[in-house]
């Protein structure tokens, strides 16, 4: 690094001990799912489970700054309360460099039943992990997805699709047109498949359920999120090919 005294320039010392610091930020991805009736823990209840499995795992892991700093770890996609998982993401920033192995078999061991780790990779420093679709299934009984073949249908051919939902900021509910985040769906083998966007709002699970004619109350718990589709985006926000497949 220059010394700001021999270059003169304050803002060039400044721009530089910038760039040192994302240079010494290592970030790890892992793959993990969830099943059992840990799927019924809430986000916040995620978070909190894994905080603790990677501060007992001894893992050398960034904390945030304040009176309360917590590991700096994040999960892209919140899972739906009840909705099991296979692909779900978790992104942890380290102190120093990690094996992703390493990572995995230490965590793995500081981990309850129902959460098992799939795999984990490097994230480039100075890059963002951009999630651009998830995709569910549910397999109800074969006459229930002959059934919903006819919705299904008619969802996929309509050009909006309008829900209720509960204004944060007041009381009542809004209509919301979701048709845009639904990028594909089908059944096939009696199994109903879809996949649909995240960025600029979503479609809940149940939301989806109720369209095809399924009640959320009794399949909503039997959903699963099958995959994320996405990865770590160069600095120009594309796609980084080194970023592992899709699920």
């Amino acid at each position: 690094m220059t010394d700001p005294a021999d270059s003169g320039s304050i803002e060039e010392f400044i721009k530089q001990f910038e760039e040192l610091k994302i240079e010494s930020r290592y970030r790890v991805a892992v793959r993990f799912a969830v099943q059992g009736d840990l799927r019924f823990i809430s986000h916040h209840d995620t978070m909190r489970m894994f905080e603790r499995a990677l501060v007992r795992a001894g893992l050398p892991l960034r904390y945030s700054g304040g009176f309360n700093p917590r590991p700096r770890i994040s999960l892209p996609v919140p899972r739906p309360v009840g909705v099991a998982t296979e692909a779900d993401i978790l992104v942890l920033e380290l102190a120093e460099p990690v094996d992703p192995v390493d990572v995995v078999s230490s965590l793995a061991a500081q981990l309850p039943r129902g959460v098992r780790l799939i795999g984990a990779w490097e994230i480039r420093s100075g890059r963002g992990y951009r999630i651009d679709a998830v995709e569910y299934a549910v397999e109800p009984a074969l006459d229930l997805a002959t059934r919903a073949e006819p919705a299904l249908k008619r969802l996929l051919e309509s050009e909006t699709w309008i829900v209720s939902r509960k204004a944060r900021d007041r009381e009542g509910a809004r209509p919301t047109d979701v048709r845009p985040c639904l990028v594909d769906a089908g059944i096939h083998g009696g199994v109903i498949r879809w996949r649909v966007r995240v960025e600029g709002g979503s479609i809940r699970p149940g939301e989806f359920l109720a369209a095809i004619g399924l009640d959320p109350a009794a399949w909503r718990h039997r959903v699963t999120r099958t995959g994320i589709i996405g990865g770590q985006c160069d600095t120009d926000g594309g796609q980084d090919p080194s970023a592992p497949p899709e699920s």
